[in-house]
C-alpha cells in the first residue's frame, strides 16, 4: 500500500470534507448525523492551498491542513450551512462553528498550525496520518509547528508524539462534559534542518 502525499487542489474539495466530515463525525452530530451531508455543508468553506492529501490508489484516504496567523484552513458559510443542516441549525452552526474554525491564531508567521487531520475509516490504524504528517512537514516551509489535540484522543497523542511533538500547555475546555473531553493538549514540533 504506497501513500502519496501532496499539495491539495481544487478536484480535492469534496474528498477533503468527506475525510473531515467522518474524522469529526462525532462533533458534527449535533448538526448532523449524515457524513455526506456534513461533507456538503463544510466543503465550501475550505480554503484549499492550506491543505495536504494523503493517496492510496488515486484515493484521498487523508487530509490535514496548516495554517498560520495570517489565515485558517476553513472559514464558516452559513448560506451552506442552512442550506445542508437547515436554517436553525445552520445559524447555530455559524456561531459555533465560526470561532472552532476562524479564530486568531496566536503565534508568529514563522509556526505552521496544523488541524484537520483526518483519515477516512477504512485507512485508519495503517500509516496514513504518520506519511500525511511527515511528508507534509517536508512540503511546507514554516520554522515551527502546534498543533492540538484532545486529552481522550490517545491515539493520535501517541502518534504525534512518535513524530516527534511534544506537548507544551493544556487548557481546560469549557463545556467538556457536553463536549466529551476535559482539556485540549497544546504540542509544539521544531523542523530540524
Amino acid at each position: 500500500m504506497k501513500i502519496i502525499v501532496r499539495k491539495a487542489n481544487e478536484v480535492d474539495r469534496e474528498s477533503i470534507a468527506l475525510c473531515i466530515s467522518e474524522a469529526f463525525e462525532k462533533d458534527f452530530s449535533v448538526l448532523c448525523k449524515d457524513t455526506i451531508t456534513t461533507a456538503k455543508a463544510i466543503s465550501s468553506g475550505i480554503v484549499i492551498n492550506k491543505f495536504y492529501v494523503a493517496e492510496i490508489d488515486n484515493n484521498v484516504v487523508g487530509v490535514l491542513a496548516i495554517s498560520n496567523c495570517n489565515g485558517r484552513a476553513v472559514i464558516t458559510d452559513s448560506s451552506s450551512y442552512k442550506k445542508y443542516f437547515g436554517f436553525i441549525k445552520g445559524i447555530i452552526a455559524k456561531m459555533v462553528l465560526k470561532e472552532e474554525f476562524e479564530s486568531k491564531l496566536d503565534y508568529p508567521v514563522t509556526t505552521g498550525y496544523i488541524e484537520f487531520v483526518s483519515v477516512k475509516k477504512d485507512y485508519r490504524r495503517k500509516g496514513v496520518a504518520t506519511t500525511l504528517i511527515k511528508e507534509s512537514l517536508k512540503l511546507s516551509s514554516y520554522d515551527d509547528y502546534v498543533l492540538d489535540v484532545t486529552d481522550i484522543n490517545i491515539s493520535a497523542i501517541n502518534c504525534y508524539n512518535n513524530l516527534g511533538f511534544e506537548e507544551y500547555k493544556r487548557v481546560k475546555e469549557k463545556h467538556g462534559k457536553q463536549k466529551g473531553f476535559n482539556e485540549k493538549i497544546y504540542m509544539k514540533y521544531k523542523k530540524v534542518i
